[in-house]
């Protein structure tokens, strides 16, 4: 399907960020993958795929450093052109009062969410405009649909951030062959999810009409498709992936 398309995934090690890079490894895709301090799961990922070890490229980065993206991000893109950028980053999640945060608070979450997709995309840029042809997804949540969540304030505003960003671009690149969509899905049953309390989990279960907490797996199968050509009339659209949980 993608015939040695290469894409780069920022969050590479996380649930999503593996899930997703699996279905575009099985599709003949390239991989290079973003981590920060733990990468065992890209680990497992190359145990489990060791003929197809070549197609992967690692690269440990601090997407919080704005400096370390400008300086590593050229180079990797010099040896190796992008034609995909999937951004699934997030910091783990925790539930606080509105008053219980700080402004530092949203800066992370803005500096993470936002501001790293940006500065990563520029670099990437380039190389998907000499192609003419690009696919970019970020991955968001249900949060920024509707009603968003108590307490999470700190966390939707980042996503809500990203999502502006999205769309705007989405129509500024379109004219060079470049889509660029978000993935919004409830809450998942990751390590981000892991610090928020099991009863707040089994209510939001309750809800999905499927009866259980969204999975990564859910998430890649949406992602396969808009990284693919089939998607390429598809520009600054957000996809729920909930099983009905969330309409619009």
């Amino acid at each position: 399907m993608f015939d040695g398309k290469r894409f780069l995934i920022s969050g590479g090690n996380s649930s999503v960020g593996i899930a997703i890079s699996e279905l575009l490894l099985q599709n003949g895709a390239h991989l290079v993958l973003l981590y920060n301090k733990n990468r065992n799961n890209i680990d497992t990922l190359l145990t489990k795929n060791q003929n197809l070890k070549s197609k992967i490229n690692t690269l440990q980065i601090d997407l919080m450093d704005e400096s370390e993206i400008k300086d590593k991000i050229p180079t990797l893109v010099k040896d190796f052109p992008i034609s995909g950028f999937i951004h699934s980053v997030s910091l783990p999640l925790s539930m606080k009062n509105i008053t219980d945060l700080t402004w530092n608070d949203f800066q992370r979450q803005f500096d993470l969410q936002c501001r790293s997709f940006f500065t990563l995309l520029l670099e990437i840029l380039p190389s998907m405009k000499e192609q003419k042809y690009g696919k970019v997804i970020t991955i968001l949540t249900t949060g920024v649909i509707g009603k968003p969540p108590n307490n999470m304030s700190d966390y939707i505003v980042g996503k809500y951030s990203l999502l502006g960003l999205t769309k705007t671009l989405a129509g500024e690149l379109i004219r060079f062959g470049i889509t660029i969509n978000s993935i919004s899905p409830p809450m998942m049953d990751t390590p981000l999810t892991e610090n928020l309390p099991n009863a707040l989990k089994k209510i939001i279960s309750s809800q999905n009409p499927s009866g259980k907490l969204a999975d990564s797996n859910d998430i890649a199968p949406v992602a396969l498709f808009l990284s693919s050509k089939l998607s390429d009339n598809i520009s600054g659209e957000n996809i729920i992936v909930g099983s009905g949980q969330t309409m619009h």
